[in-house]
């Protein structure tokens, strides 16, 4: 019989390559048993620390219900939230309606679900103000929380559509809160805030204001999903999120991320519309 010699040298190689390969098999052993990690970024709405006590139990419910794993992705400021949506990073991202409308324009992410509850922005003054309507507020200050903030892109786009425009005064008020307190004050001659959150306000402090514009409403925040993220994960996180809604603890984790009552989104039909106005304009976008 025949026999072959495999040199040292080479039998070394062989037996490298074979201990590689088993070391490979093992590891895509091990990983083919761990769920699907998926990223979802947050608006930072409210501090970090904030959005992570809502958000993580949410979460660990949401990886329950789907056998996914969710990592939780907060950020100090709104320009970095905006640049992770530029850049396409998270696999979903829960954003307002104007930056749902970017993140579609730019890198197509889909809305999934939002909250079932349409929204408004009230443009308010003091109850005790001479300002009747929007004229009277021509070269006066409008408090704002911010300029990317979704009641300041629609009030501003609302006020440059009117038939004789006029100048104003734009303030930065950081918060809701601060926004009410501003005009309340007598520093702003008005303000901008969601309706719903002007109903949350003490009775004594709603007393002392009256709205003088309500813009139409619009669906909420949605939950989007970046389009590389596959259909059918995206259909099993929507259907886990709807289903949550049917029982009180899960209702209750919604409400934590601004998701009460959640029904299927739909670009088309939620937010195409707001592809009227000038977003890059209105709020500097990508600076």
């Amino acid at each position: 019989m025949k026999r072959t010699w495999v040199r040292p040298g080479r039998m070394r190689a062989l037996l490298c390559i074979a201990l590689v390969a088993l070391i490979a098999c093992a590891f895509s052993t091990a990983c083919a048993g761990q769920a699907p990690s998926y990223s979802i970024a947050v608006i930072p709405s409210s501090p970090p620390v904030t959005l992570h006590i809502e958000w993580a139990p949410f979460l660990e419910r949401l990886t329950k219900e789907t056998g996914l794993n969710f990592r939780l992705k907060l950020f100090d400021n709104m320009a970095a939230f905006e640049r992770e949506i530029a850049e396409g990073n998270s696999d979903f991202i829960f954003a307002s309606p104007i930056q749902a409308v970017v993140a579609h324009q730019t890198r197509r992410y889909q809305p999934l679900v939002r909250g079932g509850k349409l929204v408004s922005i009230g443009l308010f003054v003091r109850s005790d103000s001479a300002v009747r309507t929007i004229d009277d507020l021509s070269n006066q200050s409008i408090s704002f929380v911010g300029n990317k903030n979704v009641c300041s892109v629609l009030i501003r786009h609302l006020l440059a559509e009117q038939k004789d425009a006029f100048t104003f005064t734009t303030e930065y008020s950081g918060s809701t809160r601060n926004v009410i307190k501003s005009v309340l004050l007598g520093k702003s001659a008005a303000g901008a805030v969601f309706i719903p959150e002007l109903d949350r306000e003490p009775a004594e402090s709603r007393a002392l204001i009256r709205a003088i514009v309500e813009t139409p409403k619009i669906p909420p925040h949605p939950l989007c999903a970046h389009p590389r993220v596959p259909w059918a994960v995206r259909e099993q996180v929507k259907k886990a999120i709807l289903a949550l809604a049917a029982s009180g603890e899960g209702a209750e984790l919604l409400k934590q991320v601004r998701l009460r009552d959640p029904v299927a989104a739909d670009y088309q039909k939620d937010y195409l519309s707001l592809e009227v106005i000038d977003i890059k304009r209105l709020t500097d976008w990508g600076k």
